[in-house]
């Protein structure tokens, strides 16, 4: 579901007053690279309005602000990319630049069981489905809620979308074949406009805080048994969710799982032997990492 989406919800809603972007928008979202030791936060700005492929269209600036661990030195407002939108309070689309063409990112008046596709992606990745549609509050303004599963036999919910703020774990240039996946950027942190402040309210950490990476791994180090090891490893983790996820030495994603148990137990019968990086996010931000061998 690409421009034609748009094309048939865009015109009759032109009359109406806009909710997405408004003046002073800003998206903070986690930054957490792992394998190469960079962690931080990406800030996300409006800047500007524009005219895209004949179409209004705003345009987000990025910046992360991070440590990098391996130069021990700070990312200060690090350009990461210009992306453009376009859309109002019922329908955004993302620009994609390699088909130079817009593609349905947010779809806040969708019903349930409605669909469209997962954007940045060719294939493989299901679409999305609606699974409820709710109603919250923010600063006194209500806002639409949309909970999205992946399309299948039984779809689980996997985020939800809120007016305005958008999805709150799934980054909006991070939504690819992927994005299910521990990368760079994470969950969303704060966001704010002229009108509404947000903060998520399971962030221990200040919005634009520094994840404490390195004393991360060194404390989960300690805490995989047995390393080496063979057929599985153990992980000691604090008592909430994790996403676990599991690269080789040449940096490809070989397993992930997501767990509540503070001691899961990770097979890896099928994995060869070899050295392997252990990526844990939780779902308030944090990142822990470490090393695993098997023989």
């Amino acid at each position: 579901m690409r421009t034609t989406l748009l094309a048939l919800a865009l015109l009759p809603l032109l009359a109406f007053a806009q909710s997405w972007c408004p003046p002073g928008a800003t998206w903070t979202f986690g930054y957490t690279d792992i394998l190469g030791g960079v962690v931080g936060h990406a800030r996300v700005d409006y800047t500007a309005d524009t005219v895209l492929a004949g179409l209004p269209a705003q345009r987000l600036e990025v910046n992360v602000n991070a440590y990098s661990y391996p130069t021990q030195s700070y990312w200060t407002e690090q350009p990461a990319g210009v992306w453009f939108t376009t859309g109002t309070d019922a329908i955004v689309q993302l620009w994609q630049p390699n088909e130079q063409a817009f593609d349905t990112l947010y779809w806040f008046t969708a019903a349930p069981g409605d669909r469209w596709s997962v954007p940045w992606t060719y294939g493989g990745v299901p679409d999305f489905i609606v699974l409820d549609t709710l109603w919250t509050t923010l600063s006194g303004q209500a806002l639409r809620q949309v909970v999205v599963g992946l399309d299948g036999p039984s779809p689980e919910p996997i985020d939800t979308l809120t007016e305005r703020l958008g999805f709150m774990e799934i980054f909006i240039n991070a939504i690819s074949p992927m994005f299910l996946v521990d990368q760079p950027f994470g969950g969303l942190r704060c966001y704010s406009d002229n009108e509404l402040q947000w903060t998520n309210p399971t962030l221990q950490f200040g919005c634009t805080s520094l994840v404490g990476l390195a004393n991360h791994d060194r404390s989960m180090a300690t805490s995989i048994f047995p390393n080496p090891g063979t057929t599985n490893f153990t992980l000691d983790l604090p008592p909430r969710p994790h996403s676990i996820t599991l690269f080789d030495a040449t940096g490809r994603m070989v397993l992930q799982q997501r767990t509540t148990d503070a001691r899961p137990v990770i097979a890896t019968e099928a994995l060869p032997a070899g050295l392997y990086r252990i990526a844990v996010r939780d779902e308030q931000g944090g990142m822990m990492g470490a090393t695993w061998v098997k023989e």
